[in-house]
């Protein structure tokens, strides 16, 4: 991932694909392949699951035909997934109509690295078309997604009242003034942030998000908790990619998704294991109000999220996106693998971040132990 000086990844370079050649005697599949390694917030080798989300659909668009744009996203986490190998992406074409086609995406890692990510530079860290020929392990992330044209409407949509105006004296006018959202949010990864010497995070790729402070949250009710976050891309999209930004706000919708769940039920310090099981998402809007305008400027997309419920080490993270517009364009359905710790020698979560920071020199060893 990019380097402390290293200007941030655009979207559309992070989402970059290499085609593969179709599987012998198989017909109705195709396959791709990532070039640019995902993201990993503490340098332990654990990619960010939204890029794998984000990208199996971005293969699936390759699929399709003119015209056609995701609007239903059903995907299963099933091995963690890693930085220094590729993701290799076979898309299935389930069924083709005039309005709707579906598919149907399996995605493998090569079973050996393919480079040792702690050294060299970002740009030095290509994945190579070789890296395709290598034993494939067993799949780590498989979905099932729906695309379809875009339909003259017979009623009109309906939606609630907009974020803007329900957050308005939380959000203001202050877009650009919140501070880069964590790369992991729990409060030993803030206090570490915020101390006198912090260690040398790495940039999250593809998008500037933002983390909005709601001072109103508690712990007492943990269904009322609420968390706001406002993103826009690195680099400007195509329009003519209109799958490119509905993959856009895939890759954002996992970003620190699961921690809300935790921070809620008041055990943000203690958390044992986590990580996302399945994940869904379904757009509501016609193409052109998927679109992200402009570069940069003030066009800041938000997502609005909380946790209903949770059980049996699990728990559901939900979320409505906003455009700048204030139009509701998606909403997001998460179910997360999510233990509490009860002995600090069990926090998991906490110490797989720290030792990763700590072999990548991003912690000096004075420092370990101290999150």
């Amino acid at each position: 991932m990019a380097n402390d000086n290293d200007p941030p990844m655009t979207f559309q370079a992070l989402m970059s694909l290499l085609p593969l050649p179709s599987p012998e005697n198989e017909s109705g599949k195709q396959r791709f392949m990532s070039v640019v390694p995902s993201y990993c917030a503490g340098g332990h080798g654990v990619a960010y699951g939204g890029h794998v989300y984000a990208q199996a659909v971005w293969a699936a668009a390759q699929t399709v035909g003119p015209g056609m744009v995701v609007h239903n996203v059903h995907g299963f986490f099933t091995l963690p997934g890693f930085t220094d190998r590729p993701y290799v992406y076979e898309v299935e074409h389930l069924s083709e109509g005039k309005s709707y086609c579906t598919r149907n995406v399996v995605v493998r890692h090569p079973c050996t690295p393919s480079f040792d990510m702690e050294e060299g530079k970002r740009e030095e860290k290509m994945f190579e078309v070789e890296d395709e020929e290598k034993e494939l392990g067993a799949i780590c992330f498989s979905c099932i997604c729906s695309f379809k044209r875009d339909e003259r409407e017979s009623f009109r949509g309906h939606q609630g009242v907009g974020v803007r105006e329900r957050w308005r004296e939380v959000l203001g006018e202050g877009n650009g003034s919140w501070e880069m959202a964590p790369g992991v949010d729990a409060p030993w990864w803030n206090r570490l942030a915020s101390s006198s010497s912090p260690p040398r995070f790495p940039v999250f790729p593809g998008l500037d998000i933002r983390k909005v402070e709601i001072q109103t949250n508690t712990t007492s009710d943990p269904t009322s908790y609420r968390a706001l976050s406002l993103y826009r891309p690195f680099g400007s999209l195509p329009t003519s990619l209109p799958n490119l930004h509905a993959c856009a706000d895939l890759y954002a919708s996992d970003r620190n998704s699961l921690f809300i769940i935790s921070n809620a039920l008041g055990f943000g310090d203690q958390v044992g294991t986590m990580g996302s099981l399945s994940h869904s998402v379904v757009f509501h809007v016609p193409t052109d109000e998927l679109l992200f305008q402009g570069n940069g400027g003030d066009q800041w997309w938000i997502q609005e999220a909380w946790t209903p419920r949770s059980g049996q080490g699990r728990g559901m993270h939900e979320s409505w996106i906003w455009s700048p517009e204030g139009v509701h364009v998606a909403s997001t359905w998460q179910e997360g693998l999510v233990r509490k710790a009860d002995r600090k020698e069990d926090e998991k979560q906490r110490l797989l971040w720290e030792e990763g920071m700590w072999k990548t020199g991003r912690l000096g060893v004075k420092e370990k132990g101290k999150l």
